[in-house]
């Protein structure tokens, strides 16, 4: 945008879905080297019997949640508070840059607060403190920044700049956070073969979080005095800080995610569960990890 202007953005747009590509291409072509490493990989896919099998092979989530109901419930109840949270600071975004802004036509200024080293962040930050940490560090860092931002409103409010900058810390710490944990913890609760399943559950929580968020967001600032009054504008950073702070506590508390060490074990303890509620294990997974899980 510094470079073509606000009045060339349809190059800008260009540009941006262009190197879009880029990754996308790079991804692709580390998958395929990826293939050609396997020595034993079958160019013409896998044994359709076989696949067909593995498809009408069903485990209940009943025996899903009778062993992992922790980890299912603490993963939910995070992911409900982060969509409540994020979802309605993302799509009404706008209404608080234009409370700050005055209505502000100019890109760069309701473009500023999104402007955030959130990639950067979360790839250092998950492989030295681990997901469970990230996400409760960076969870109570967004909840002092809200806290902060709530305090200090009406000061924030005659610096357009100080605003973008703290607000935009705010919403990187929520996505650097369970943002960018919750998918990844969601397949490190459970055994392999089940992951897919607590990740729906979590992710349909998270989705009912994201549409009473959305529709509760603008009840509060009218309820509280509108978007014209400080206590109205005020009243969602309390709200999502307090809701960031208890989101931590619940993953702190109910969140118990398995390890490269520990995965294989609990992989191999879920099948016995599995074989002692009379679950045929025999098509669980590939056939020459059940072996060395043995």
């Amino acid at each position: 945008m510094l470079s073509y202007g606000e009045q060339h953005i349809h190059n800008i747009c260009g540009v941006s879905l262009g190197l879009g590509i880029v990754p996308a291409f790079v991804l692709f072509c580390v998958y395929m080297g990826y293939l050609d490493l396997l020595g034993d990989w079958d160019r013409s896919g896998p044994d359709p019997d076989h696949h067909s099998k593995l498809d009408d092979l069903w485990i209940p989530y009943s025996l899903t949640l009778r062993r992992y109901w922790k980890n299912v419930l603490g993963l939910s109840l995070a992911w409900f508070i982060y969509d409540f949270i994020m979802y309605p600071f993302g799509i009404y975004s706008s209404m608080v840059i234009n409370n700050i802004t005055g209505g502000s036509s100019s890109l760069s200024i309701v473009l500023a607060w999104s402007i955030v080293i959130k990639t950067l962040l979360e790839t250092f930050l998950i492989d030295y403190l681990g997901l469970k940490t990230t996400m409760i560090v960076d969870l109570f860092f967004q909840a002092a920044t809200g806290f902060a931002m709530s305090i200090m409103y009406n000061r924030l409010t005659d610096n357009v700049a100080a605003f973008a900058v703290i607000y935009g810390i705010f919403l990187c710490f929520g996505e650097v956070g369970p943002g960018s944990c919750l998918r990844l913890l969601a397949a490190r609760t459970g055994a392999p073969t089940i992951d897919g399943q607590i990740y729906v559950i979590a992710t349909a929580a998270g989705k009912v979080g994201a549409f009473i968020g959305t529709w509760a967001f603008p009840q509060i600032i009218e309820d509280l005095g509108g978007s014209d009054t400080m206590k109205g504008n005020a009243a969602p950073f309390w709200i999502g800080s307090s809701l960031a702070v208890l989101s931590a506590v619940v993953t702190f508390s109910l969140v118990k995610p398995f390890t490269r060490k520990t995965m294989p074990a609990e992989d191999k303890a879920f099948r016995r569960y599995l074989e002692e509620n009379g679950i045929d294990v025999s098509l669980l997974g590939d056939q020459l990890l059940a072996e060395k899980l043995e």
